[in-house]
């Protein structure tokens, strides 16, 4: 192995090891979040098989087998939880470095990896037991397998990208659009030629169809685990819920449109990645296309005027790579966009994958500028801009969201979600608990309403029972009075 190549490979493992660090210290400091109880609580049984996992998917079964390979119990289910989508964290930056090195070339990958490291928005969710950083994982790694599958069209590709395709809409059914993706990179990386477009469209097909259509009858004959059971369990007392009607526009004070969706979600955006990250991605975009036409066209015209000609041809993106990389980034955020009713940070975490793999790109492009005259300035400039990115945004973010999270400068939904409100098990949530646990004797009886009772599940070890989700007053009396014995007590917690 050469000097460079071990300089490469140790720099990727103190990155991975630096993110690993991010990811598990002080691990619980956070309070617990509601949907965080919902899957640990699914994933408790998931392996017992004791029904078909459709009856609880809510859109993101995969998600329930993965933290149920921890074997959750109460009393540590939350930093093993936790813990396990660090883990995962890893896979997910391994790949995004793997991408950049092989769309652009090792300084993108190294960038894109180091910036995916300290980025709020991914160390944020990937220190919570989320289905999001399982998607954006799987997502990368369907990028990754699309541009062998592109340049090696094989049946075993085509089966490869089946199963992981199915694992990531199995992991959120927002990566519904990732099907799309191997057919994506078929398209751009396909030699196309000047001359007879119907006879290259022809050999394309010929080309590609047959692994595609593999990979689509592998999607089909997986789900159809899930579909099948659903249809035949539709009209009875306990249908499947492949998905959470919840979380799809439906009413009219829901967001009318993408573009009033994305208008309100980029406040809650800026918190996590800051309106400086996101104004370099969107430069970037157009930066690297730039790169590319000067490149094309441009560099027999103007580098001999700036001292050129002798110099080394610099190595530019292709518009394929960054073609590639814009693809990922919309697969993933245009389901979100189009059909997302609730404006919630968590479904635009995934972007951070290819939001770093851009930027990466555009620093290493950057950096490998050769003219003389402004080499040493470019450096520096990439240099300084990503250290005060670093130094001002990243780095205070990091201190409070591993210290104290309730100091993190939220509003909107990222206040009421994670810092307030009866959505987090916060002090009120462990005060009830502890009520709860010093009872004598023990109380046969606990009831709480939906929300509270996948709260409580962290702090008590009593049998907690949850009430449905919607209970009216009325409803719940009678429920009581079927459910106890005349002169039985029981505790009942009520919240919201």
């Amino acid at each position: 192995m050469k000097r460079s190549q071990i300089f490469i490979l140790a720099l990727v493992v103190a990155l991975l090891l630096l993110q690993f660090f991010l990811r598990t210290h002080h691990l619980t400091v956070q309070d617990p979040y509601l949907d965080e109880g919902f899957h640990i609580k699914r994933a408790e049984h998931a392996w017992s098989f004791e029904e078909h996992p459709g009856r609880f998917s809510h859109g993101k079964v995969l998600l329930y087998y993965w933290l149920g390979l921890f074997q959750l119990k109460p009393d540590n289910a939350l930093p093993a939880a936790r813990a396990g989508m660090a883990i995962f964290s890893l896979i997910t930056s391994a790949t995004i470095f793997t991408l950049g090195k092989y769309l652009f070339n090792r300084g993108a990958g190294l960038i894109a990896l180091g910036l995916y490291a300290v980025l709020p928005l991914a160390l944020f969710y990937e220190r919570m037991a989320m289905a999001d950083p399982l998607a954006l994982g799987l997502s990368a790694l369907i990028g990754w397998r699309s541009l062998i599958f592109a340049r090696r069209p094989t049946q075993r590709e085509g089966v490869i990208l089946g199963v992981l395709i199915t694992m990531a809409t199995l992991a959120k059914l927002t990566m519904g659009l990732m099907p799309a993706f191997p057919v994506a990179a078929a398209l751009i990386y396909y030699p196309w030629q000047k001359g007879d477009l119907r006879s290259q469209a022809r050999r394309w097909f010929n080309t590609y169809f047959p692994p595609l259509l593999l990979a689509a009858l592998v999607v089909a004959v997986l789900w159809g685990f899930m579909v099948i059971p659903a249809y035949l369990a539709r009209n009875s007392d306990r249908p499947f819920i492949l998905v959470d009607a919840f979380n799809r526009r439906s009413e009219a004070k829901d967001p009318d449109t993408p573009i009033e969706y994305v208008e309100q979600l980029m406040p809650l955006v800026y918190e996590m990645t800051s309106r400086g990250f996101m104004a370099a991605a969107l430069g970037a975009i157009v930066g690297l296309l730039a790169a590319w036409a000067l490149n094309r066209g441009l560099r027999r015209a103007l580098y001999p005027c700036l001292g050129y000609r002798k110099q080394k041809k610099p190595t530019m993106p292709g518009l394929r790579s960054t073609l590639y990389a814009v693809v990922w980034l919309l697969l993933i955020l245009l389901l979100p966009f189009m059909e997302a009713r609730l404006v919630t940070m968590r479904y635009f975490m995934p972007a951070a994958g290819p939001l770093v793999l851009i930027l990466g790109a555009a620093g290493a492009t950057l950096w490998q500028i050769r003219l003389p005259w402004i080499n040493l300035l470019i450096r520096a400039g990439v240099i300084v801009l990503i250290g005060a990115w670093v130094w001002q945004f990243a780095l205070p973010f990091i201190r409070d969201d591993l210290t104290d999270p309730a100091q993190l400068p939220f509003t909107g939904t990222n206040n009421t979600e994670y810092q307030r409100g009866y959505l987090i098990a916060d002090d009120a949530v462990r005060a009830a608990a502890h009520t709860l646990n010093q009872t004598e004797p023990p109380a046969k009886h606990i009831y709480a309403n939906w929300w509270l009772c996948h709260l409580l599940y962290f702090y008590t070890a009593q049998d907690v029972q949850c009430l449905s989700e919607k209970t009216s007053t009325q409803e719940l009396r009678t429920f009581l009075d079927d459910d106890l014995a005349p002169g039985e007590s029981a505790y009942l917690a009520l919240s919201g």
